[in-house]
């Protein structure tokens, strides 16, 4: 029997203007998948009377995204390194500030059932490394810091099930 909540691979991801929920531009085919990732930094709050935590308090809860390129595009090279793009040449700054974007994650449908992640608002921080190798294509890794959107309107990661008729 097979489970019809399954997260499998990347269907597409696409960019666009960050915080319009427009994503226009496709990255092409990813290799490897990719990893979406909370990391929650709590305090706990102890007493002399109880060897046990009175309360735990969550301070932040910073979210990353790291996504394998395959697509060796100039306008991929470029976001994955913080450059810009014109015609076949890429061009990277001695100091790389990041490209904002917005970002949205197709998953594979699996058993009628696919999932959207929509990141309204992310920071391409430019950290990449592309290792080449004699026996398979590379891949080009976004590094990726998902930020508080400016508006209520947004959250700063929404993933949304889909089921297909």
């Amino acid at each position: 029997m097979a489970a019809a909540n399954l997260i499998f691979s990347i269907a597409n991801v696409k960019i666009g203007t960050k915080e319009t929920g427009t994503y226009g531009t496709d990255l092409g085919v990813t290799k490897g998948g990719g990893t979406l990732t909370q990391d929650i930094t709590s305090v706990e709050i102890r007493s002399d009377q109880k060897s046990d935590p009175e309360a735990i308090i969550a301070t932040q809860a910073p979210k990353t995204l790291t996504l394998n390129l395959l697509d060796a595009s100039p306008d991929n090279l470029a976001l994955a390194f913080g450059g810009s793009a014109a015609g076949s040449v890429v061009t990277i700054p001695a100091l790389v500030e990041g490209i904002e974007k917005g970002i949205k994650i197709t998953t594979r449908t699996v058993n009628k059932v696919y999932y959207e992640i929509e990141i309204p608002r992310a920071l391409v921080k430019g950290n990449s490394t592309i290792t080449f190798g004699s026996d398979d294509a590379s891949t080009i890794p976004l590094d990726v810091a998902i930020l508080k959107p400016s508006s209520d309107t947004y959250k700063p990661v929404t993933i949304k099930k889909i089921t297909v008729a």
